[in-house]
């Protein structure tokens, strides 16, 4: 899965009559953050104050994650951070829910209302692979730190909450400690890597060095986020209103349709 891939799953939040989709007002600028999160982690691309500069050509497993480095590397001159993220398409979520469709994450129902606009009901959502991602992410929240390998996950923690996810992956009143804690690393100057008997010499500075350049892309993209949500929020427009997907039953509203049992959060039938 891809950053993308993961936060979407993160977003669909089982309830006791339907599936929904959290946070979608915001999601699709999140998942396109995502893919230049991914990217830059691949050390594919560079984003600098001025553009997004791609700095390697070699070839990406995903194919979507090709197709953008390759739209990137096509668009000249190279785009700035703040219009790539302002360009997303208004198709991008589903486009993600396709691709957890496709890997079989999700299960989707889909038809046409009386006006002939496309709807999307998930059916069913793989919880065990939900539950699984949500202890890799509880694993950087509550210790705070993070190794090149855990980059990735806590970059994913940060996209958490610049979307508005927190509520979905820690509800109620028993999430409120670690939605503080989530809130809290995503408001902290930096990244401190975890450092262990194991971790000597060159390894030490290495780790260092990847997590303070994972770090620095990831504060950039946040930032950026957070002014593109308040442009869409300040000056008389709702940001669910310029940004309504259009392409849920129910109007788009917050969620999908749903037709399966189950019942709160975590306790929804099984895959």
């Amino acid at each position: 899965m891809t950053t993308g891939d993961e936060l979407l799953l993160l977003a669909i939040v089982p309830g006791r009559r339907r599936i929904r989709i959290q946070a979608e007002g915001r999601l699709r600028f999140a998942l396109r953050a995502s893919e230049l999160m991914d990217l830059g982690l691949a050390g594919r691309i560079t984003v600098t104050p001025r553009q997004i500069e791609v700095t390697g050509s070699q070839s990406i497993e995903d194919r979507r994650l090709s197709n953008v480095l390759r739209s990137l590397s096509a668009t000249a001159p190279p785009p700035g951070l703040k219009d790539w993220l302002r360009r997303t398409p208004r198709s991008l979520t589903i486009e993600y829910l396709s691709r957890l469709e496709d890997q079989k994450a999700v299960r989707v129902r889909r038809w046409r209302d009386p006006g002939g606009r496309a709807r999307h009901d998930i059916l069913s959502v793989d919880l065990p692979r939900r539950r699984a991602l949500l202890a890799r992410l509880d694993h950087v929240v509550r210790s705070g730190s993070t190794t090149p390998k855990a980059s990735h996950d806590v970059s994913l923690a940060m996209l958490v909450q610049a979307a508005g996810l927190a509520s979905a992956v820690y509800p109620g009143l028993q999430g409120i400690t670690d939605r503080h804690r989530l809130a809290t690393l995503a408001a902290s100057d930096h990244l401190t890597p975890a450092t262990t008997s194991a971790v000597l010499g060159d390894d030490a500075e290495l780790a260092a060095a990847l997590t303070t350049g994972a770090d620095a892309l990831t504060r950039r993209l946040l930032g950026e986020l957070s002014d593109l949500y308040s442009d869409f929020t300040t000056g008389g427009h709702s940001l669910a209103h310029d940004l309504d997907p259009g392409g849920w039953s129910e109007g788009g509203t917050a969620g999908t349709g749903h037709h399966s049992g189950g019942h709160g959060n975590g306790s929804h039938g099984d895959w």
